[in-house]
Protein backbone atom coordinates (compact mmCIF):
# COMPACT_ATOMS: atom_id res chain seq x y z
CA UNK A 1 0.00 0.00 0.00
CA UNK A 2 1.42 3.35 -0.87
CA UNK A 3 1.02 6.61 1.57
CA UNK A 4 2.65 9.14 2.82
CA UNK A 5 3.24 10.78 6.30
CA UNK A 6 2.81 14.33 7.10
CA UNK A 7 1.77 16.69 10.31
CA UNK A 8 -2.09 16.54 10.59
CA UNK A 9 -3.47 20.29 9.78
CA UNK A 10 -6.69 21.49 10.86
CA UNK A 11 -8.59 20.50 7.80
CA UNK A 12 -8.00 16.81 8.82
CA UNK A 13 -9.87 17.28 11.91
CA UNK A 14 -12.77 15.26 10.69
CA UNK A 15 -11.38 12.44 9.23
CA UNK A 16 -8.97 11.70 12.32
CA UNK A 17 -11.87 12.25 14.66
CA UNK A 18 -13.57 9.51 12.30
CA UNK A 19 -11.18 6.99 13.53
CA UNK A 20 -10.94 7.43 16.88
CA UNK A 21 -13.12 4.71 17.53
CA UNK A 22 -10.37 1.92 16.43
CA UNK A 23 -8.53 2.74 19.19
CA UNK A 24 -11.16 0.27 21.16
CA UNK A 25 -10.79 -2.00 18.71
CA UNK A 26 -9.53 -5.32 20.63
CA UNK A 27 -10.67 -7.25 23.39
CA UNK A 28 -11.56 -4.64 26.23
CA UNK A 29 -10.54 -5.36 29.46
CA UNK A 30 -13.75 -6.45 31.84
CA UNK A 31 -15.63 -3.23 32.80
CA UNK A 32 -14.29 -0.95 30.54
CA UNK A 33 -16.81 0.74 27.92
CA UNK A 34 -15.08 1.51 24.19
CA UNK A 35 -15.94 5.49 24.29
CA UNK A 36 -13.90 5.49 27.42
CA UNK A 37 -10.71 4.41 25.39
CA UNK A 38 -11.00 7.49 23.00
CA UNK A 39 -13.61 10.40 24.02
CA UNK A 40 -10.49 11.54 26.44
CA UNK A 41 -7.93 11.74 23.13
CA UNK A 42 -10.89 13.64 21.20
CA UNK A 43 -10.66 16.62 24.07
CA UNK A 44 -7.07 16.50 23.44
CA UNK A 45 -7.37 16.78 19.48
CA UNK A 46 -9.95 19.52 20.06
CA UNK A 47 -7.72 21.23 22.20
CA UNK A 48 -4.81 21.03 19.41
CA UNK A 49 -7.74 22.56 16.98
CA UNK A 50 -8.47 25.22 18.69
CA UNK A 51 -5.00 26.04 19.66
CA UNK A 52 -5.01 25.36 23.29
CA UNK A 53 -2.45 22.37 22.83
CA UNK A 54 0.96 23.87 21.37
CA UNK A 55 3.16 20.96 22.90
CA UNK A 56 0.88 17.98 20.88
CA UNK A 57 1.79 16.65 17.81
CA UNK A 58 0.16 14.77 15.12
CA UNK A 59 1.13 12.83 12.15
CA UNK A 60 -1.34 11.55 10.13
CA UNK A 61 -0.68 8.59 6.91
CA UNK A 62 -2.48 9.44 4.09
CA UNK A 63 -3.24 7.20 0.80
CA UNK A 64 -2.86 8.18 -3.15
CA UNK A 65 -6.07 10.10 -2.75
CA UNK A 66 -5.05 11.93 0.59
CA UNK A 67 -7.26 10.15 2.82
CA UNK A 68 -6.15 9.65 6.61
CA UNK A 69 -5.02 6.06 6.82
CA UNK A 70 -3.51 6.46 10.10
CA UNK A 71 -2.56 8.62 13.10
CA UNK A 72 -0.02 9.77 15.76
CA UNK A 73 -0.74 11.69 18.19
CA UNK A 74 1.53 12.72 21.10
CA UNK A 75 2.44 15.41 23.88
CA UNK A 76 5.60 16.94 25.23
CA UNK A 77 5.67 16.99 28.76
CA UNK A 78 8.28 15.65 31.34
CA UNK A 79 9.41 11.91 32.10
CA UNK A 80 7.57 10.68 35.03
CA UNK A 81 10.41 9.38 36.65
CA UNK A 82 13.42 11.69 35.96
CA UNK A 83 11.75 14.90 34.58
CA UNK A 84 13.94 15.18 31.47
CA UNK A 85 12.17 16.27 28.20
CA UNK A 86 9.88 13.82 26.99
CA UNK A 87 6.79 12.72 24.60
CA UNK A 88 4.03 10.92 25.45
CA UNK A 89 2.36 8.87 22.62
CA UNK A 90 -1.83 9.66 23.42
CA UNK A 91 -2.89 8.00 19.85
CA UNK A 92 -2.33 5.33 17.30
CA UNK A 93 -4.52 4.36 15.25
CA UNK A 94 -4.63 3.23 11.43
CA UNK A 95 -7.80 2.51 9.21
CA UNK A 96 -8.75 -1.52 9.60
CA UNK A 97 -8.14 -1.82 5.64
CA UNK A 98 -4.64 -0.39 6.18
CA UNK A 99 -3.55 -2.84 8.87
CA UNK A 100 0.18 -4.67 8.37
CA UNK A 101 0.95 -1.96 5.83
CA UNK A 102 3.48 -0.97 7.83
CA UNK A 103 1.55 2.53 8.94
CA UNK A 104 1.91 2.18 12.05
CA UNK A 105 5.47 1.43 12.28
CA UNK A 106 6.37 4.77 9.76
CA UNK A 107 3.57 6.73 12.31
CA UNK A 108 5.77 5.78 15.03
CA UNK A 109 8.87 6.95 13.59
CA UNK A 110 7.45 10.25 12.30
CA UNK A 111 6.20 10.70 16.06
CA UNK A 112 9.64 9.92 17.10
CA UNK A 113 11.48 12.39 15.10
CA UNK A 114 8.88 14.99 15.61
CA UNK A 115 9.51 14.90 19.67
CA UNK A 116 13.06 14.42 18.97
CA UNK A 117 12.92 18.35 16.93
CA UNK A 118 10.91 19.51 19.92
CA UNK A 119 13.86 18.00 22.41
CA UNK A 120 12.36 15.04 23.43
CA UNK A 121 14.71 12.47 25.08
CA UNK A 122 12.27 9.74 25.13
CA UNK A 123 8.81 8.59 24.38
CA UNK A 124 6.43 6.77 26.33
CA UNK A 125 3.10 5.25 25.85
CA UNK A 126 -0.05 3.07 27.62
CA UNK A 127 -0.76 0.11 25.82
CA UNK A 128 -3.55 -2.36 27.48
CA UNK A 129 -2.44 -6.01 28.08
CA UNK A 130 -4.68 -7.22 25.70
CA UNK A 131 -4.01 -5.53 22.64
CA UNK A 132 -1.77 -8.26 21.88
CA UNK A 133 -1.28 -6.12 18.20
CA UNK A 134 -0.35 -3.18 19.33
CA UNK A 135 1.97 -4.62 22.31
CA UNK A 136 3.98 -6.81 19.73
CA UNK A 137 4.37 -3.68 17.58
CA UNK A 138 5.43 -1.36 20.68
CA UNK A 139 8.47 -4.14 21.68
CA UNK A 140 9.46 -4.73 18.05
CA UNK A 141 10.44 -0.87 18.01
CA UNK A 142 12.18 -1.51 21.21
CA UNK A 143 9.50 0.15 23.72
CA UNK A 144 9.99 -1.99 27.14
CA UNK A 145 7.06 -2.83 29.50
CA UNK A 146 8.65 -1.44 32.55
CA UNK A 147 5.21 -0.32 34.47
CA UNK A 148 2.39 -2.32 35.39
CA UNK A 149 -0.71 -0.60 36.27
CA UNK A 150 -3.03 -2.47 38.08
CA UNK A 151 -6.80 -1.99 38.40
CA UNK A 152 -9.71 -3.09 40.26
CA UNK A 153 -13.56 -1.91 40.15
CA UNK A 154 -14.69 -1.62 43.57
CA UNK A 155 -18.69 -3.40 44.54
CA UNK A 156 -21.07 -0.60 45.34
Amino acid sequence: MNFSIRPARLDDLDAIRRLLPRLAEFELPPGRVAEHLWRGDEKILLAWAAGKEPDCLIQIALDEDQRVLGVAMSRLRAELLSGEPSAHLEVLMVEKRAEGSGIGRALMGAAESAARKRGARSMTLHAFASNTRACRLYEGLGYDGELIRYSKNLPD
